[in-house]
This record gives structure tokens, C-alpha cells and sequence, in this order.
């Protein structure tokens, strides 16, 4: 019996292995990712024209929305900031303008925080400057008045090193003859105002005692003094001693003569 021949297969041809992509073909497809990207975000913005936020204060306006816009309605109100301009905005100048300055520190009142006396400057910035200060707007004024006066308080004090109040000293007269022109001379007398005394009412009492001149007039320093034209230097002491209590010899000085120079004290 002969053998039956085996049909033949056909023989399939071999796929040849992909290469890999390039440089260029990565980078083509990222970008043709990102335009795919970009085409869903304007389809959907078409179909839906309202954004998140619009959906978000949409959905505000619920029970929950009520709540919240009743909420910020009882809240106080915060005044706008001053609105800033440059100098070149506004209209040209046809009069000079009236600065106002803080009685306390002398600036400005937009410069008064940055000021040594801030905090009495304070108070007179939120009664006659708010728009300056919106931040104070909310501010107890009583507070800050009460601060204020602490700090006026304070720096009335005087403190030695180690918070030791110090010593105001007590009040003292000195007197002291001028030679001036060879004989002619004067007696000044000075600290008659620590006593509280009227110094002009001391000048007319000297005047009609001591038949002669007399005044009140400013040594250098620019402080008053009382000056008697003549040599009276122990018949001041006793009139002061008889005139006023508070004043007693133990507070009275007689200083050393000295030649007066033309022009000075007065």
C-alpha cells in the first residue's frame, strides 16, 4: 500500500519586532494629549456655561446660605482703606492747604504711630483722623484716653537708675550784684516763680521800698528774674524773709558780685 502523502503547510511569515518610538514621536504625543485635554475642558465649559464658583454661591443661597449671609449682616461693617493716590492724580493746587498736627507729638497724624508719644497720640488720631486709622475703627476710645493718661503720667515721673523716683529739688533764691559802667551796679534776684510768688507784684514792692528802678527781665538762658537797679543785696533778703512765709533765710543765697556785660539780661 503506498504511503498518503502529508498535505504541505503553508509556511507564515515572521512579523518583524516594532521599533522603538523616538524622541520626536513621544513629544508628538504629549502634545496630542494636551490638545485632547484642552478640547474636554472647552466642551464642558460650553455645556455648562456656570462655574464651580457660580454653583457654589448657587448652592449658598440655601438654608445653610441664609444662615451665612445672616451672619455676615450682624457682623460690624469695616470702613473701606483710604484709597491711595499719587500727587500727580489730583487736581492742580490753587490755595495752600491747612495741615493739622497732633498737638502731642507734632507730626502729622498719618506719621503719629511711628512717633514717640504714640500712645497720646492715639486717642486725638480716632477722634479728629479715623480715615488714617481704619484698623482702629473697632477700638474702645475710653481705652485708649486711659492709656493715654498713664503714659502722661509716666513721663512726668522721674526715675533714678533702679525705678527710684527721684527727688523733685526743693525751691531756692539766689542773688547776685552786677558791677556795670565803674560804680553803677544792679541785684538780680532769681527763683522767685518756685515759690509761686507774682514776680511783677515783687517788682513794685522793691520799686516803692528801695526808691529805684526795677523790673522783670530774662537772663540768658531766657528765664525771669527780678532786677533791682542798685546794691540791695541784704536788704532783699530781709524784705523777702518779712514779705513771705515760705521763703526763710536757709533758702536764700547771696552769690559772688560779677561785672555785667552790656546787652545781656534784658
Amino acid at each position: 500500500e503506498e504511503e498518503e502523502e502529508e498535505p504541505a503547510v503553508a509556511a507564515t511569515p515572521m512579523k518583524k519586532p516594532a521599533a522603538a518610538p523616538t524622541e520626536a514621536e513621544e513629544e508628538d504625543e504629549e502634545e496630542n494629549a494636551d490638545e485632547q485635554a484642552k478640547d474636554k475642558e472647552t466642551d464642558k465649559n460650553e455645556e455648562d456655561p456656570k462655574g464651580d464658583a457660580e454653583k457654589a454661591a448657587e448652592s449658598s443661597t440655601g438654608p445653610s446660605g441664609e444662615s451665612a449671609a445672616a451672619a455676615s449682616s450682624s457682623a460690624p461693617s469695616q470702613p473701606p482703606p483710604p484709597e491711595f493716590k499719587a500727587h500727580t492724580d489730583y487736581p492742580p493746587m490753587t490755595n495752600a492747604v491747612v495741615v493739622q498736627y497732633s498737638p502731642f507729638s507734632g507730626l502729622p497724624p498719618d506719621f503719629c504711630q511711628y512717633g514717640p508719644t504714640w500712645d497720646k497720640c492715639k486717642p486725638w488720631c480716632m477722634e479728629n483722623c479715623p480715615e488714617y486709622y481704619p484698623e482702629l475703627s473697632g477700638a474702645s476710645l475710653e481705652d485708649a484716653k486711659k492709656t493715654a493718661e498713664d503714659a502722661s503720667q509716666k513721663s512726668k515721673e522721674k526715675l533714678l537708675p533702679g525705678g527710684k523716683k527721684k527727688r523733685d529739688a526743693s525751691p531756692h533764691i539766689f542773688i547776685r550784684k552786677l558791677t556795670r559802667g565803674g560804680r553803677k551796679c544792679v541785684t538780680n534776684v532769681h527763683g522767685l516763680d518756685g515759690f509761686g510768688v507774682n514776680m511783677e507784684d515783687v517788682a513794685k514792692k522793691f520799686k516803692k521800698k528801695f526808691a529805684c528802678g526795677c523790673a522783670v527781665v530774662k537772663d540768658n538762658a531766657g528765664c525771669d528774674l527780678v532786677e533791682i537797679q542798685g546794691d540791695f543785696e541784704e536788704e532783699v533778703v530781709d524784705a523777702l524773709c518779712d514779705q513771705f512765709p515760705a521763703i526763710t533765710p536757709e533758702k536764700v543765697s547771696i552769690m559772688d558780685s560779677a561785672t555785667k556785660k552790656k546787652g545781656k539780661g534784658k
